[in-house]
């Protein structure tokens, strides 16, 4: 094989090895490097058959983690179940070697909102082939037992070959329960299912409610549920307010029933494809119908400027000419003029494979045992290698020229990763302080110091814990915490006192916080919706900017506002910072630490030593008991601190509420006094309650429940005769709160 001097300019999408880069992964030669991200580099290659492979290696300190080898390995068989035509090749991986890595096609394209907005929508036998090629791959994931739970334009590209379904970033065993689902929050306004927003587990017929979306829009170039405010957008899906104008008649009743409100109500990926399928070729393999349809029907879609035989040329190892004939022409990007940016009338699809023999089977040889292995990548000119965060999940680092996709990049890395700590700042804008300063005489600099407010963020995957330490939510208050799915509110409290503050009824919350508005999405989804507007520009090197929408906490009420951001990569493309300007705030979210383990406790006993210990204000109410003599009452149970669930919440309330049922269960301490009880319950927990009457209490005459601590030491009596009915005579506690009860009014 004769070899080509190197080309003047690099490939489309490559640059050249840096020094310390191998020269050979497995039995991959390197190209050039398409990029790096946070999970580690990818790279150009060329395979035994002279075809182009992107190879993904994985940091070195990332896959020294026991954790991260465990879940790579569970998630790259997971997607390797799924055999669908719209995927892109798995070729190889090795997720035992010291730096793992995996092998892939080279996907070129555009997504389809790039597509539309370029070429215009879909129409005729190419938009239905289009809507066919989305179902069948929905139903392969389906049928492997996997959900994408993130389908939507941009994770959609539009190949020579056929459109392809990307990004598993999210996708999850279906079925997955919400107790162990770390993303089950996480999913794109406008396009995740209205059950999502509520909560419910992974299923496929989220995914049928997106492909939905997905079809309306590649047919009216529109988002059926607009842009905007993303409540606004949520509040449209939850309604069912689409606007599907313009699909076409044939398809229209499969939109509508893919859009239904209730899951059950819509069809399954498998029935999508089989109204979709033409009646002749009904009892044709799935698969073996969907080729020849791309293969008569898919037109127009070029490669985006991606030319195989220049990576031979580039790497000097072979004439272009020589490759061609031994297959790169022909492999895995598509053949003719659909290389060079021209229309895809010959592509591999059209042969009915994608880098593999027309049977659908590897081409053999020493990949010839992977022939089942799938995932997809990205394009638009670049591509997306998957990584494995060590929080457990397959993400995609983008690695391109393209902005909105170095910047998905980088916050894949926060989405996926173990956990992340940051400072934010915030103060009025500029031209808000000028406004307010006219209004009250005082100066503007003044202004703008006395609206100054510092919060620290904190996440941590592994927890599913999102904490912000500051008074967002009013000024008496230190801190707020997602924990697991339930919202606790703190405030502070005086030293070396218990947690509990009686005289403070539990605070009503405004409608618009919940654990939705309070979640590491206050952190991320600002940056995606920049990165879903494709109006990403560059200002300086690593510095990004464009529109987008802000989500804030402010005195206890989550509004969302237009802003402008600017972000800024580090030389890693991980994030150091962003920048947010609204019409009246300025706020500065500067990363301290990313993709680490954030060891988070109970902020009642944070740091108490030092003052830092705070009171919990409003935590979950599991439930409620009937109790008190002689006027019986109804108690709220709150369970307060983190140790304790709900079930064992209530379990306890059911002691304090009938004690003699449960005489196995609890003694009375010692520390008894007049008007009032401390029981020692399971041995575990100190549980107060107090005799009232109309003179040492607002309450009618009768009990009154407190809290419950947790026993850190039972101090058994010395020499008292234990006729006193204590087996005990004190405890000493911990300095925390982990039961109140609230009498209901």
């Amino acid at each position: 094989m004769s070899t080509s001097p190197m080309p003047a300019e690099a490939p489309v999408g490559l640059s050249p090895l840096k020094e310390g880069d191998p020269t050979d992964i497995g039995p991959y030669r390197l190209v050039g490097r398409i990029g790096a991200g946070g999970m580690g580099a990818v790279y150009g290659a060329l395979d035994t058959y002279g075809r182009c492979v992107a190879v993904k290696t994985v940091r070195a300190d990332l896959a020294a983690k026991p954790s991260f080898r465990e879940a790579f390995a569970h998630e790259v068989a997971m997607l390797a179940r799924a055999d669908g035509v719209s995927t892109a090749r798995l070729y190889a991986h090795d997720t035992e070697a010291r730096v793992p890595w995996l092998a892939f096609d080279h996907v070129p394209g555009r997504d389809l909102r790039a597509h539309v907005r370029e070429f215009g929508p879909l129409e005729g036998e190419m938009l239905r082939v289009f809507a066919l090629g989305m179902a069948e791959g929905l139903a392969a994931l389906h049928a492997a037992g996997v959900v994408h739970r993130d389908v939507k334009p941009a994770n959609v590209i539009l190949s020579p070959d056929g459109p392809k379904i990307v990004d598993f970033g999210i996708a999850a065993p279906i079925g997955t329960e919400r107790s162990e689902d770390a993303f089950a929050d996480h999913g794109t306004p406008g396009w995740a299912a209205p059950e999502r927003h509520a909560g419910a587990i992974a299923d496929s017929a989220a995914d049928v409610f997106a492909w939905g979306a997905l079809v309306a829009m590649a047919a009216t170039g529109r988002q059926p549920f607009g842009k905007g405010e993303t409540k606004e957008r949520i509040r449209r899906v939850c309604a069912g307010e689409y606007e599907i104008d313009g699909v076409p008649e044939d398809l229209l009743p499969l939109v509508e029933g893919a859009l239904s409100m209730e899951p059950g109500e819509r069809p399954g990926a498998a029935d999508l494809v089989r109204a979709l399928l033409p009646e002749d070729r009904r009892d044709e393999e799935v698969g073996r119908a969907l080729r020849r349809m791309l293969g008569d029907y898919w037109r127009g879609v070029d490669a985006a400027g991606h030319d195989p035989a220049r990576w031979a040329a580039w790497l000097g190892g072979a004439s272009a000419t020589a490759l061609g004939a031994t297959g790169i022409l022909g492999g895995a990007v598509g053949t003719g003029g659909a290389a060079t940016g021209g229309a895809a009338g010959s592509s591999a699809a059209a042969s009915g494979t994608t880098g593999a023999t027309a049977s659908g089977s590897s081409s053999g040889g020493i990949l010839g045992g992977l022939a089942g292995s799938k995932v997809t990548m990205i394009g638009a000119g670049a591509l997306a290698a998957a990584g494995v965060a060590a929080g457990g999940f397959v993400v995609y680092d983008l690695v391109s020229e393209n902005p909105s996709e170095t910047v998905a990049a980088a916050v894949n890395v926060l989405e996926d990763g173990e956990g992340f700590t940051a400072q934010v700042t915030r103060s009025f804008s500029q031209a808000n302080a000028e406004q307010i300063s006219e209004h009250t005489g005082t100066p503007v600099d003044q202004v703008m110091e006395n609206s100054l407010t510092e919060e620290e963020y904190l996440y941590s995957a592994v927890d599913r814990t999102f904490l912000i330490e500051g008074s967002m939510m009013g000024s008496d208050t230190t801190a707020v915490a997602n924990r697991q799915g339930d919202l606790y509110l703190y405030a502070q409290r005086e030293s070396g006192t218990a947690g509990w503050w009686p005289e403070t009824e539990r605070p009503v919350l405004d409608p618009s916080i919940d654990t939705e508005s309070v979640a590491v999405t206050l952190v991320t989804a600002p940056l995606r919706a920049l990165t879903d507007t494709d109006e990403v520009e560059v200002v300086d090197e690593r510095v990004y900017e464009g529109p987008t929408v802000l989500g804030l906490l402010e005195e206890g009420v989550f509004t969302e506002a237009e802003a402008t951001v600017r972000v800024e990569l580090d030389e890693t493309g991980a994030l150091l910072g962003a920048e947010y300007t609204t019409d009246q705030w300025d706020v500065r979210i500067d990363f301290d630490e990313l993709d680490i383990e954030v060891p988070l406790e109970d902020p009642q006993v944070w740091d108490i030593e030092n003052g830092r210990g705070w009171k919990v204000v409003y935590a979950p109410i599991c439930g409620s008991i009937i109790a008190g003599a002689p006027v019986q009452r109804e108690w709220d149970v709150q369970a307060g601190g983190w140790a304790m669930d709900c079930e064992y919440a209530m379990d306890i309330a059911e002691v304090m509420a009938d004690p003699e049922e449960h005489q196995d269960r609890h003694v009375l301490l010692w520390g008894e006094f007049v008007g009032g009880a401390t029981r020692a319950i399971d041995e575990t927990l100190i549980c107060d309650e107090t005799y009232l009457d109309e003179d040492t209490a607002p309450l009618e005459h009768g009990v009154s429940f407190g809290v419950c601590s947790p026993i850190s030491e039972l101090i058994e009596p010395e020499g008292v005769d234990g006729s006193s009915g204590s087996g005990y005579h004190d405890a000493e506690l911990e300095d925390e709160t982990l039961i109140e009860f609230h009498e209901r009014t």
